[in-house]
């Protein structure tokens, strides 16, 4: 007959926990068992009810022979504070009730001891007692009087101490998130009597982690230093069932999946483009030949059974002069027309007439080119420059685009901006697939931790990470007439920052909230640490506006003229050597208005990136892009100074542009 050894796991404490990043955490036990010769059956109760009965393990046996192992989670009861009879909290709980029970009997049995000795008292009459006894029996009454009450009031203060354990305990198990129903059965054989330490490795769900920062910025004199200290911290929440106290614990970014495998490629096989499939709008007839020329013969086969009337003027279907039919003849000789950015729509003649076209220019003037038939027109230059062109060409085959003959309806959709430069494909594609391989990170908690199964977030602390800043003061006028501080820090770490919040303490204070992206080693990462009250600015901004008759044959346009002043004065007792002054300039959506920029100077002409250095140190450049469209400050509008503005100095910034529209009525931002 197997020796049978009951565990309690509340009572063993856990040796570690691992959790991932998936919502699972690795849990290792350690039990001290002694085993006796033959077979052993070890019975582990009050486990996770979330335990992954597939992920039990079992070691530590030493020369013992493990033979059966089997995990299970017991169904849970529907009365009672907890789920489970092994459950810590509603043992204590009904041990409890059962002491208060007791209690509460004596404390009875003294209050009845105290009636009775009140009622016999009372039935003493002066002719039946002699005044001696009478004394006698008064003293008796009294010292035994004393020792009810003492007794009652220490029975009170016991019954008050049970009903404030029993309130916590009930409280625990009400706040208590999971049950603690899972049970492993163990069966070993040992050769002889021995103790082991039987270590037990199981997964849980309902567990997980967070990586959050606090960044700790302080000054000297006013002035913020350059070196900052990263407080890298993790939350942890989990509700398995069974708390982990006093416990190592180590966060991991792995996902902890089910099953890892290498994948496997298919075969990838080509095959024509359906006529009407997915792919609607435009089709490279020439770049893509094999898989377009059935619909094209197919759609000319049908157009040669019609009756054939030429029609004087009609470019697109006369073919029968030239010796060709269907649509090459109506556009071999010819080049797709551009539009302009800000302009007006370029116009091209059919049959050789030729056309005049006009570009506009987005913050520059317009240009005018002319040519033969589908002439390639040529706008203005970006900023403020105009160019013109003129002449015909052959178009090559693969620039060649045409639209599907049954989607004629959307062809004003479909050809809203084509060009004859870099051929279009017949199939848009994404040009670069980026698989980037994981890399774990592994982060081990100093100290012990406990963790309760709560459900709530409970924060450790990973490291303390100084870093070196560079501080830079910024301002957008336009907005708010403030500077803020803004702090650059690099990665120096050999951490990888994963993604998270961030909370900015400076000077121990808190300063502003934001969220980072993962930041390798290496990269940089910023923060605003507030507001400089020592810095003051001051906006303005005129406008002046001239309207223009044309006359009985000209269109009236109106020209405004805006002018916008910044000064920034420093008021620090240091020099502030990195000064940004953001602001940005209108863009016109409609291509009927035009917006021509003066001033800062020579910024028109700029390429994006590009710094340009002004007189006095000052300089200027289009702001970077934001987000993942691709849009630059050019773009948008968008451009920043950049200054070293002296201790007490003041500085001035001035910006002026034209927004130039037809019509009578000036046109809001």
């Amino acid at each position: 007959m197997a020796n049978v050894i009951t565990l309690k796991a509340s009572e063993h404490t856990i040796k570690s926990v691992t959790v991932f990043k998936s919502s699972k955490a690795e849990v290792v036990r350690s039990f001290k068992v002694d085993l006796t010769e033959g077979q052993n059956k070890v019975e582990i109760k009050g486990l996770s009810s979330c335990i992954d009965p597939l992920s039990v393990r079992v070691s530590g046996l030493g020369e013992a022979r493990l033979y059966d192992v089997v995990c299970t989670v017991e169904q849970s009861q529907q009365y009672g504070f907890a789920g489970h009879d092994l459950d810590d909290a509603s043992e204590l709980i009904r041990s409890l009730n059962v002491k208060k029970g007791e209690i509460e009997k004596r404390k009875a049995i003294r209050e009845c001891e105290a009636r009775l000795l009140l009622q016999y008292a009372e039935s003493l009459k002066g002719e039946h007692v002699a005044p001696a006894q009478m004394i006698d029996f008064m003293q008796t009454f009294t010292i035994q009087n004393q020792k009810n009450l003492q007794e009652v009031s220490k029975l009170d203060g016991d019954l008050d101490a049970l009903n404030r354990e029993i309130a916590k305990q009930e409280s625990k198990v009400k706040t208590k998130k999971g049950l603690a129903q899972g049970r492993v059965d163990v069966v070993v054989v040992a050769d002889g009597e021995v103790q082991v330490d039987l270590v037990l490795t199981y997964i849980v769900n309902r567990a997980q982690w967070e990586p959050t920062y606090e960044l700790h910025a302080k000054t000297e004199n006013g002035k913020p230093l350059s070196l900052v200290k990263l407080h890298y911290r993790a939350r942890i929440i989990q509700s398995t069932g069974e708390d982990w106290t006093n416990t190592s614990l180590t966060l991991s970014t792995v996902s902890g999946a089910d099953s890892r495998a290498i994948p496997s490629l298919k075969p990838v096989k080509l095959s024509p483009q359906p006529f009407g499939g997915p792919k609607k709008g435009l089709i490279n007839m020439f770049s893509n030949a094999n898989a377009v020329r059935p619909n094209v013969m197919q759609f000319q086969q049908q157009r040669q059974q019609q009756p054939q009337q030429p029609q004087a003027g009609n470019a697109f279907w006369n073919s029968q002069t030239t010796g060709t039919s269907g649509f090459a003849g109506a556009f071999g000789p010819t080049q797709a027309p551009v539009r302009g950015l800000f302009g007006s729509q370029p116009a091209a003649g059919f049959a050789g007439q030729p056309q005049a076209a006009t570009g506009g220019s987005l913050f520059g003037t317009q240009a005018t080119v002319g040519g033969g038939g589908f002439q390639a027109a040529t706008g203005g230059g970006l900023f403020g420059t105009s160019q013109a062109a003129s002449g015909g060409g052959d178009v090559s085959a693969g620039d060649l685009v045409v639209p599907l003959p049954d989607e004629e309806e959307e062809e004003e959709e479909q050809f809203e901006e084509l060009s004859t430069g870099e051929p279009i494909p017949a199939i848009a594609e994404p040009t670069t697939i980026v698989n980037e391989t994981p890399v774990a990170v592994t982060f081990s908690v100093h100290g012990e931790s406990t963790i309760p199964s709560d459900g709530i977030a409970h924060q450790v602390s990973v490291a303390i990470l100084p870093f070196e800043s560079t501080i830079s003061y910024i301002t957008v006028p336009k907005i708010d007439a403030r500077v803020y501080l803004q702090c650059r820090v690099k990665n120096s770490s050999d951490y990888r920052l994963l993604p998270g919040s961030v909370r900015v303490i400076f000077d121990d204070s808190f300063a502003s909230s934001t969220r980072i992206n993962e930041i390798n080693t290496g990269d940089d990462f910023e923060c605003t640490l507030g507001d400089d009250p020592s810095t003051k600015v001051t906006y303005s901004r005129t406008l002046k506006s001239i309207k223009s008759n044309g006359g009985n044959f000209a269109e009236t346009t109106n020209t405004t003229t805006y002018t916008t002043k910044i000064s920034v004065h420093n008021k620090h007792t240091f020099d502030i050597d990195d000064l940004v002054v953001r602001h940005v300039i209108p863009m016109c959506e409609d291509k009927r208005g035009q917006v021509i920029l003066r001033k800062p100077d020579e910024l028109a002409k700029a390429k994006e990136g590009q710094i340009l250095s002004l007189p006095d140190g000052l300089k200027v450049t289009w702001s970077k892009s934001e987000g993942s469209d691709g849009k630059g400050g050019e773009k948008e509008g968008r451009y920043e100074w950049i200054w070293k503005v002296a201790s007490g100095a003041k500085v001035n910034l001035e910006a002026e542009w034209d927004v130039k529209v037809p019509g009578e009525y000036m046109w809001a931002e």
